[in-house]
Protein backbone atom coordinates (compact mmCIF):
# COMPACT_ATOMS: atom_id res chain seq x y z
CA UNK A 1 0.00 0.00 0.00
CA UNK A 2 1.06 3.51 -0.99
CA UNK A 3 1.93 6.31 1.42
CA UNK A 4 -1.33 8.77 1.78
CA UNK A 5 -0.73 12.43 1.89
CA UNK A 6 -2.69 14.22 4.87
CA UNK A 7 -5.03 16.30 2.09
CA UNK A 8 -6.26 12.53 1.59
CA UNK A 9 -7.76 12.22 5.52
CA UNK A 10 -10.44 14.19 7.02
CA UNK A 11 -13.63 14.02 9.40
CA UNK A 12 -17.11 14.15 8.40
CA UNK A 13 -19.83 14.71 10.94
CA UNK A 14 -23.23 12.72 10.79
CA UNK A 15 -26.00 15.25 9.71
CA UNK A 16 -28.44 12.95 9.49
CA UNK A 17 -29.49 10.16 11.22
CA UNK A 18 -27.67 7.14 12.19
CA UNK A 19 -29.92 5.25 9.91
CA UNK A 20 -29.56 7.56 7.18
CA UNK A 21 -26.25 9.53 7.54
CA UNK A 22 -25.74 12.19 5.43
CA UNK A 23 -21.64 12.52 5.64
CA UNK A 24 -20.47 16.32 5.71
CA UNK A 25 -17.08 17.13 5.64
CA UNK A 26 -16.07 20.34 8.41
CA UNK A 27 -14.79 22.60 6.00
CA UNK A 28 -12.02 23.95 5.99
CA UNK A 29 -9.85 21.26 7.56
CA UNK A 30 -5.97 22.11 8.38
CA UNK A 31 -4.45 19.25 10.68
CA UNK A 32 -5.52 16.38 12.61
CA UNK A 33 -4.35 13.72 14.93
CA UNK A 34 -6.20 10.32 16.34
CA UNK A 35 -5.08 7.88 18.76
CA UNK A 36 -6.48 4.65 20.28
CA UNK A 37 -5.68 3.83 23.67
CA UNK A 38 -6.34 0.72 26.08
CA UNK A 39 -6.86 0.63 29.54
CA UNK A 40 -4.31 -1.65 31.46
CA UNK A 41 -6.23 -3.48 35.07
CA UNK A 42 -3.23 -4.24 37.29
CA UNK A 43 -3.52 -7.76 38.61
CA UNK A 44 -0.16 -8.01 39.94
CA UNK A 45 0.34 -9.85 43.48
CA UNK A 46 2.89 -11.16 45.79
CA UNK A 47 2.70 -14.55 43.51
CA UNK A 48 3.74 -12.52 40.27
CA UNK A 49 7.46 -13.32 40.91
CA UNK A 50 8.12 -9.50 41.15
CA UNK A 51 6.76 -9.03 37.12
CA UNK A 52 4.00 -6.63 36.37
CA UNK A 53 1.12 -8.42 35.17
CA UNK A 54 -2.01 -6.88 33.37
CA UNK A 55 -5.47 -7.70 31.86
CA UNK A 56 -6.69 -5.53 28.80
CA UNK A 57 -9.24 -2.87 29.63
CA UNK A 58 -11.52 -0.35 28.26
CA UNK A 59 -10.48 1.18 24.97
CA UNK A 60 -11.02 4.46 23.50
CA UNK A 61 -10.46 6.68 20.47
CA UNK A 62 -9.90 10.09 20.37
CA UNK A 63 -9.76 12.37 17.30
CA UNK A 64 -8.13 16.16 17.60
CA UNK A 65 -8.45 18.33 14.82
CA UNK A 66 -8.34 22.23 13.55
CA UNK A 67 -10.02 23.88 11.12
CA UNK A 68 -10.56 27.21 9.90
CA UNK A 69 -13.98 28.97 11.32
CA UNK A 70 -16.41 29.16 8.50
CA UNK A 71 -19.72 29.90 10.39
CA UNK A 72 -22.15 28.88 7.56
CA UNK A 73 -20.61 25.60 7.00
CA UNK A 74 -23.16 22.58 7.61
CA UNK A 75 -20.28 20.25 9.50
CA UNK A 76 -18.83 22.77 11.61
CA UNK A 77 -22.58 23.78 12.34
CA UNK A 78 -23.06 20.59 13.52
CA UNK A 79 -20.08 20.16 15.18
CA UNK A 80 -20.85 23.12 17.55
CA UNK A 81 -23.97 21.32 18.54
CA UNK A 82 -21.53 18.97 20.93
CA UNK A 83 -21.58 22.01 22.95
CA UNK A 84 -24.00 24.67 22.85
CA UNK A 85 -27.31 22.71 22.27
CA UNK A 86 -28.74 23.29 25.76
CA UNK A 87 -28.28 19.58 25.92
CA UNK A 88 -24.79 18.95 24.63
CA UNK A 89 -25.27 16.72 21.80
CA UNK A 90 -22.82 13.55 21.22
CA UNK A 91 -22.16 13.86 17.08
CA UNK A 92 -21.89 10.63 15.09
CA UNK A 93 -18.49 10.96 13.56
CA UNK A 94 -15.97 9.29 10.75
CA UNK A 95 -12.78 9.34 10.18
CA UNK A 96 -12.06 8.80 6.38
CA UNK A 97 -8.48 7.55 4.79
CA UNK A 98 -8.43 6.43 1.47
CA UNK A 99 -8.94 2.87 2.22
CA UNK A 100 -10.69 2.56 5.77
CA UNK A 101 -13.17 4.53 7.37
CA UNK A 102 -13.98 4.72 11.27
CA UNK A 103 -16.95 5.82 12.73
CA UNK A 104 -18.66 6.15 15.92
CA UNK A 105 -20.32 8.29 18.62
CA UNK A 106 -18.04 10.76 20.30
CA UNK A 107 -18.38 13.90 22.71
CA UNK A 108 -16.45 17.46 22.87
CA UNK A 109 -13.69 16.83 25.09
CA UNK A 110 -12.26 20.50 24.44
CA UNK A 111 -13.15 22.90 21.60
CA UNK A 112 -11.07 26.34 21.05
CA UNK A 113 -10.67 29.69 18.72
CA UNK A 114 -7.53 31.61 18.10
CA UNK A 115 -7.72 34.94 16.10
CA UNK A 116 -4.46 36.13 15.20
CA UNK A 117 -3.71 39.65 13.90
CA UNK A 118 -1.81 37.92 11.10
CA UNK A 119 -3.97 35.01 9.96
CA UNK A 120 -7.17 33.21 9.13
CA UNK A 121 -9.57 32.51 12.54
CA UNK A 122 -9.38 28.77 13.09
CA UNK A 123 -11.49 26.77 15.50
CA UNK A 124 -9.79 23.54 17.14
CA UNK A 125 -11.89 20.23 18.35
CA UNK A 126 -11.02 17.54 20.91
CA UNK A 127 -13.18 14.41 20.33
CA UNK A 128 -13.63 11.34 22.91
CA UNK A 129 -15.49 8.31 21.51
CA UNK A 130 -18.11 7.03 23.87
CA UNK A 131 -19.05 3.98 22.49
CA UNK A 132 -17.52 1.28 20.07
CA UNK A 133 -15.95 2.76 17.30
CA UNK A 134 -15.84 0.52 13.94
CA UNK A 135 -13.26 0.40 11.34
CA UNK A 136 -14.75 -0.66 7.75
CA UNK A 137 -13.39 -0.65 4.10
CA UNK A 138 -13.60 2.94 2.62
Amino acid sequence: MAKIAGTLTYVEVNTGTYGSPVWTKVGGQKDASWSWGLEEIDTTDKDSAGWKERLPGNREVSIDFDCFLIEDNAGLVEMKKGFWDSIPKQLDLRLKTPSYVYRGYFQLGEGSGEAPLDDAVTIAFSMKSTAVVTEAAA
